[in-house]
């Protein structure tokens, strides 16, 4: 895999800093004959060779320019500080570049108003797209011809990823991990960096994949699952909540998540299970009822299923970080 990050005017560093180490950190548990046969490669791309003036005053040196003949598998566009039109109108080559990737065949995965990058390259008229929810109608004004999704944290159409958010892009990397390195190592990179990534404040509809129609019951299926963690949910209470037929509720639930009511309600579980043992340091026991479990042994069971350490560990782990960090 080669990964370009592109900076210009404004980027913000965490736009660029985490995903790196996320996809740097997800090649480096390949087996070793993988590593030599199929060697993984990040490259900073500017306009020049003079650092852009990115957030809080930090420099980052780019290793190439838009004029050098390198070819990408993933594009990663970070989001701006501020107006994004500025930083757009001062490095107008970005935008033939990033045309000529896609062309060759790069995955182009843009967060927050990183996404007017790819307005402005006419790749996403009539594709639907997220942005962050600040510059919503500035978006749609600029923009009529892109179908915004103002429910969506992520949107994917035809090999173009728009996040709202840090933490929904962090969500995008973790399935782009999944694609290329298997699901394994994206839930061993999940574990040890997902206590970095919030999943509080998201959107309630996500999805990867395909072109996206947004159904509103569907939205409000997964946010009543949310809401609801400690009690026993079947596919049957949900549908009836969301007002449709079971069978109805199921394939429209699949066709716009991507999983089976079942499957997600077991991963945004296992998220909720996170969170509490990351940030409220309750007992194993206590979390397990938090997301729906009776007994503390199946719960644990199906943790270490998921993320390939048990919850005591996962919970010693995290402690071990912030107290490092301090």
């Amino acid at each position: 895999m080669k990964v370009g990050f592109v900076l210009y005017n404004r980027a913000l560093i965490t736009g660029v800093s985490l995903a790196a180490e996320m996809l740097s950190s997800a090649a480096s548990l390949r087996d070793r004959k993988t590593q030599r046969e199929y060697p993984f490669k990040i490259k900073l791309v500017a306009p020049s060779l003079n650092p852009p003036k990115l957030t809080a005053g930090i420099r980052l040196q780019p290793d190439i320019t838009f004029e050098d003949d390198d070819n990408f598998d993933i594009v990663v566009l970070p989001p701006m500080w501020g107006n994004p039109f500025s930083s757009i109108s001062q490095s107008p080559t970005i935008i033939p570049w990033l045309i000529k990737q896609y062309q060759h065949g790069a995955q182009l995965v843009a967060t927050g108003t990183g996404v007017c990058w790819l307005a402005e390259t006419g790749l996403l008229d009539n594709q639907v797209a997220t942005t962050h929810w600040y510059f919503y109608e500035q978006f749609t004004s600029r923009y009529p011809q892109v179908t915004l999704n103002r429910q969506a944290s992520i949107t994917a159409a035809n090999g173009l990823f728009c996040t709202g958010s840090i933490n929904s892009q962090s969500e995008m990397i973790l399935y782009l991990i999944a694609e290329n390195y298997g699901q394994k190592i994206a839930d061993t990179i999940e574990t040890h960096y997902g206590h970095e990534i919030s999943k509080t404040s998201q959107q309630p509809f996500y999805q990867i994949g395909g072109q996206m129609q947004f159904d509103e019951s569907i939205a409000l299926a997964q946010d009543w699952m949310k809401r609801h963690l400690a009690q026993p949910i079947t596919a049957q209470r949900v549908a009836q909540e969301c007002k449709l037929p079971l069978r109805t509720f199921n394939r429209k639930f699949k066709d716009q998540v991507g999983q089976s009511p079942h499957q997600y309600l077991q991963k945004i579980r296992m998220e909720a299970a996170q969170h509490l043992l990351r940030d409220f340091g309750m007992s194993v026991q206590d979390v397990a009822e938090q997301v729906g479990y009776k007994d503390a042994y199946h719960f644990s069971t199906r943790f270490q299923q998921q993320f390939s350490i048990t919850a005591s560990q996962y919970r010693k782990m995290v402690k071990a970080k912030i107290y490092n960090a301090e």
